[in-house]
């Protein structure tokens, strides 16, 4: 079983009863590569000897939000090797206070051991500092702030498509400096398979050394903000679990919000925007290899999550994230039909503001759609109403080789059984072929009217899309 969240803000007397036995029996699960908590009554001095004190680092500190932001938080980070009592530390900025039960996880192909540490009842928008250490190593310290109680104004980036490499380290740097609040990823991490999901060049496709590296890449900005990552083809990973996830959830502690059986999907509300992460790779007609394991399962909960967010009255915005171009020009990937006729029309339904997609290697807006057609232009600095329509971006500029292929009259949509069907792209509003990131600063509503301000910047800062969509 997985441990529970520890909790703050009752007190120490509030922490789960894992967190007060010995380190050395709670978070022992790593040769199976599961949840440790249950081995305190399982395991023996006898069965197991703790491995000795190491002077290794905690590396690749990086963070995603709980179940509810405004109050629960994962920090998550590696090992080079497995460590004798690695602990958690959490409290408000000023000190310390709460040991954080921990859960450790190995992963294929790697002597790494990943550890990550729930906890919940933070206060709303505080500030806390937490402190990594395991016996004989370094300490490794930071900060973050829960979201606030009520909304307020707020930066996220959103951005996919990054690995390890000069222009995806340059977006990094990009990142830390515009300090977003949170950034929202849709999926192609790391590339640490580049197969992508589609089964040609088997193990020659893989160095699962590469998370490791990318995790260390990201950690200026991951280890002060929250990284809110989806998955993507080359998150399926040959040999990693039925469905290929095992190396992204060795590595990622999301949410418990999703659909069923499904963590790779959640939701979570900031301020006055709901986020949605899906797995596209279930929808997909292009790469089909996980398409369907959920199937209407995902399907429901997507549609009671935007139910449920539409009927709160303080929220103002809805954001979907996955990794499939919903609609894109770009010749290499073109558009997924697939993720068109399971998501559309609910996108449509519950008026969702903004979807943002990865998978092509560029940056694209669409003008405002509905019913599978622009219903409102949008170039470079307009302003829109965005209950008129949902704005399509495709962010996969955040690093891997571009593709400058995109921008024509014509392209393509990948139709069921994998058929590529030409189509006219009157949808598009902007295409830029340069890497970059999207930022968007979100301000609740002042006299009736909220807006959600998006730019795209290219690596060394320039400005090469803006949009202000408006609800009100």
């Amino acid at each position: 079983m997985t441990p529970s969240p520890a909790r703050i803000g009752a007190g120490p007397a509030a922490v789960d009863s894992a967190a007060n036995t010995p380190s050395s029996a709670t978070r022992r699960g790593v040769l199976a590569g599961g949840v440790t908590a249950g081995l305190a009554g399982a395991a023996s001095p006898l069965l197991w000897v703790p491995p000795a004190a190491s002077a290794a680092r905690p590396v690749g500190v990086h963070l995603m939000y709980g179940d509810d932001p405004r109050t629960s938080m994962t920090v998550s980070w590696s090992t080079p090797k497995s460590v004798r009592r690695p602990r958690l530390e959490i409290g408000p900025d000023r000190g310390l206070g709460l040991d954080v039960p921990l859960r450790s996880r190995s992963s294929r192909g790697v002597a790494s051991v990943y550890h990550h540490g729930r906890v919940a009842g933070l206060k709303p928008g505080t500030r806390y500092r937490y402190r990594i250490t395991h016996d004989g190593g370094p300490a490794q310290s930071g900060t973050f702030t829960t979201a606030p109680r009520t909304p307020k104004p707020f930066r996220f980036a959103a951005f996919g498509d990054m690995g390890v490499n000069a222009a995806a380290s340059r977006n990094a740097r990009l990142i830390q400096k515009m300090d977003p609040d949170l950034s929202f990823i849709v999926g192609d991490l790391c590339y640490a398979d580049s197969a992508g999901g589609t089964g040609l060049g088997g193990g020659a496709t893989q160095d699962f050394a590469e998370w490791d590296r990318w995790l260390a890449m990201i950690q200026g900005t991951a280890a002060r903000s929250p990284w809110m990552t989806t998955v993507g083809n080359h998150e399926m990973e040959e040999g990693n679990g039925e469905l290929g996830y095992d190396g992204y959830l060795a590595r990622f502690a999301t949410p418990r919000t999703g659909a069923k059986g499904a963590p790779t999907t959640y939701s979570f509300v900031y301020g006055n925007v709901g986020f949605i992460a899906l797995d596209g790779n279930d929808a997909s007609y292009e790469i089909d290899r996980n398409r369907n394991y959920l199937g209407a399962t995902q399907d429901r909960w997507l549609e009671r999550t935007l139910k449920q967010m539409r009927a709160t009255p303080d929220l103002d915005f809805i954001v979907v994230g996955f990794h499939n171009c919903m609609y894109c020009t770009n010749l290499v990937h073109g558009s997924d039909g697939g993720n068109r006729d399971r998501w559309e029309r609910l996108f449509d339904r519950y008026t969702v503001d903004l979807v943002v997609n990865g998978h092509n290697h560029c940056y694209e807006r669409t003008h405002l759609m509905r019913d599978g057609a622009p219903v409102k232009e949008a170039p470079r600095g307009a302003v829109v109403d965005s209950r008129r329509g949902t704005t399509y971006l495709t962010a996969g500029g955040a690093g891997q080789a571009v593709y400058p292929t995109g921008g024509l009259p014509a392209s393509y949509v990948t139709v069921e059984g994998g058929l590529r069907v030409p189509e006219l792209t009157t949808y598009s509003a902007v295409v830029d072929h340069t890497h970059s990131i999207a930022f968007l600063d979100v301000t609740p509503r002042r006299n009736g009217v909220a807006t959600m301000k998006l730019v795209a910047l290219d690596g060394s800062g320039a400005v090469i899309d803006r949009v202000t969509l408006r609800r009100g």
